[in-house]
């Protein structure tokens, strides 16, 4: 028998330390569910966090590089469908995208893009000359720098961090940036793009390893100036 209580948030099955020994030895692990079309495809595109109750939303992720990339937003935040190119997606935290799910997450902006890979990149090229780098550092996944620089909008702060890594033949460049007044972010800010950085790597693999049709999928619909507006607010 298996024991819920809502009240405490505790499960317990009534079995011995022994038997339940004996059933992890036995165990082969989880199934392979590799699913490359279907109904069970299409919900993995949209679903969300299982903690959060695994409910369906339309920024769970998003294909850039001819589908090599499959992009993954951090806890709390979520594609903007609107601002999607075959390169390009905007991330912001789902709220003020119109969704739900984004209790503890900061107020931000991520920008992903994608470009063939012609080497592993490096904190090096992730500057363009015309910034200061205030720090650099490395993940096994991203480099990574924090810059001062000219954000892509005034209402965005002038230090931001930046990364890159590379997922099969594609580098994966990211960016976050936070309001105009500046200062909440601290170290959210590179974890916030790791971990951005590796959701999107376990996905890439996942669909790269299925390969599926993308041909009943909804395509991308184009944006005019202005898909920024409201997402610090």
């Amino acid at each position: 028998m298996i024991t819920i209580n809502a009240i405490e948030g505790s499960i317990n099955v009534a079995l011995t330390d022994e038997e339940l020994a004996t059933r992890k030895a036995a165990w082969a692990g989880p199934r392979e569910t590799l699913y490359g079309a279907g109904a069970l495809w299409k919900y993995a595109q949209l679903v969300g966090a299982t903690y959060k109750g695994a409910v369906t939303h339309p920024g769970a992720s998003a294909e850039l590089g001819q589908g090599g990339v499959t992009l993954v937003p951090p806890t709390g935040f979520c594609i903007d469908k609107r601002s999607l190119r075959a390169s390009f997606a905007l991330i912001a935290r789902c709220d003020t995208l119109g969704g739900t799910g984004a209790s503890g997450a900061p107020l931000a902006v991520i920008t992903a893009t994608t470009v063939m890979a012609t080497g592993a990149p490096g904190p090096d090229d992730l500057g363009n000359g015309q910034e200061t780098v205030l720090s650099r550092t490395d993940t096994d996944a991203l480099s990574l720098i924090q810059v001062r620089g000219t954000p892509p909008s005034p209402d965005m702060a002038d230090v931001f961090w930046r990364g890159a890594g590379q997922i099969g033949e594609q580098v994966l460049g990211l960016a976050i940036y936070e309001g105009a007044q500046g200062g909440q972010l601290g170290r959210l800010a590179p974890e916030l793009l790791v971990q951005t950085m590796e959701r999107t790597l376990d996905q890439s693999a996942i669909k790269q390893a299925a390969r599926q049709d993308n041909s009943a999928t909804t395509p991308a619909k184009p944006s005019g100036n202005g898909f920024l507006a409201g997402l610090f607010e």
